[in-house]
This record gives C-alpha cells, sequence and structure tokens, in this order.
C-alpha cells in the first residue's frame, strides 16, 4: 500500500514537524503535571457529553461512565477511520496521541472526587464522585491509585503516539530504513507505518 501523495494530513514530512514538536511540548506539560489541561480539551468536553446522552438508556452507572466512554470513544473512532478508509497513518497517529491526551483529561476529573472543585457543566453530579461512590472505591487511596494509573496510561499512549507521529516526520529515505528495520520484525507495523 503506498501513502497518498504528501502522507496523513497532506503534508510533508518537514512540515510535519512544527506539530510533532506541539505534541511533545504537550507531552512533557500533561505527563509531568505541569499543567492539568490544553486546548484539546475543550473538544473532548462535546464527546463527553455526548457519551452521557447515548448511554442514558443503559442506566445510571454506564450514564455516568458515558462522558469518559464518549471522550475516549472519538479519538478511536477516528483513528480507525484514517487507517481503514483513508490510509492517513499520520492522522491516525495524532488521534492516539489525542487518545492519551483524553485519559489525562480523565485523570484529572478522577482525582477530584472526593474535592469536586472542577467546575461541571450545568452544575450536575460529579461523574467520578458517584461512580467511586457506587463501587466503595471514593477513599482517598482509591481515588489516587485509579487517578495515577489512568494518568499513566494516558502518558504512555502519548508517547506511543508522539513516536509514531515523529516516524512521519523522519526524512523519506531515513524512514524508509526505520520501517524496513521494524516491519522485518514486526510485519504487522507495515499497516501502521504505511
Amino acid at each position: 500500500m503506498t501513502e497518498r501523495p504528501g502522507g496523513g494530513l497532506g503534508l510533508a514530512p518537514l512540515a510535519r514537524l512544527p506539530l510533532v514538536a506541539l505534541l511533545a511540548w504537550w507531552t512533557l506539560r500533561l505527563g509531568t503535571s505541569a499543567t492539568s489541561g490544553c486546548f484539546l480539551d475543550y473538544v473532548n468536553l462535546p464527546f463527553h457529553e455526548a457519551g452521557h446522552l447515548f448511554l442514558t438508556p443503559f442506566g445510571s452507572t454506564l450514564q455516568y461512565l458515558g462522558g469518559a466512554l464518549g471522550q475516549l470513544a472519538a479519538p478511536i473512532i477516528l483513528a480507525g477511520y484514517f487507517l481503514t478508509r483513508e490510509r492517513r497513518p499520520f492522522a491516525a497517529a495524532c488521534c492516539a496521541w489525542w487518545l492519551g491526551e483524553n485519559f489525562i483529561n480523565i485523570s484529572v476529573y478522577m482525582a477530584d472526587a472526593r474535592e469536586l472543585r472542577l467546575p461541571l457543566v450545568g452544575g450536575g453530579d460529579h461523574d467520578w464522585n458517584e461512580l467511586f461512590y457506587r463501587f466503595g472505591l471514593l477513599g482517598e487511596g482509591s481515588v489516587a491509585a485509579a487517578a495515577a494509573i489512568t494518568h499513566a496510561a494516558g502518558v504512555i499512549l502519548m508517547l506511543a503516539g508522539l513516536a509514531w507521529t515523529s516516524f512521519f516526520a523522519l526524512p523519506a529515505a531515513l524512514r524508509d530504513s526505520v520501517r524496513d528495520t521494524l516491519t522485518r520484525r514486526l510485519p504487522a507495523l507495515r499497516f501502521l507505518l504505511e
């Protein structure tokens, strides 16, 4: 399979460097907790709220969980679309990074389950306060552990997405060499790298 001319988002490898640098900066800021949010949180919010709406018919537990599931579903669905329908793996790699950023966002919301300081849309119930309470996990240690695990998952996904996007910012000859080396060991990666 060959990628569209210019590949990914229609950008030449050199033109992708500023975006990769921005993702690296946000990975560092969010991964080290230097900040607890970024501009994508405003994009995530409608998907979060839509998740609540879509899962309302399936009971209150899924309705509360629907916010997190909605915001995770958006980058997963888009990454799948870019990989299978459009054959734009650079765009899919950006979505993989976005998925990790969503995990960071969710971890911040989880960590607030006891203090309830975050402003909520419409001033409604705090999803994670309600969920942790229902499952007997509202203790300080449980909340901290769940938030830390979710944060760590976010960092891992952002780093994987950053590595994947960085691959497409390499000069063509180096990118071909890296791809050939990786796919010789793991042939299934070819789908993600071409």
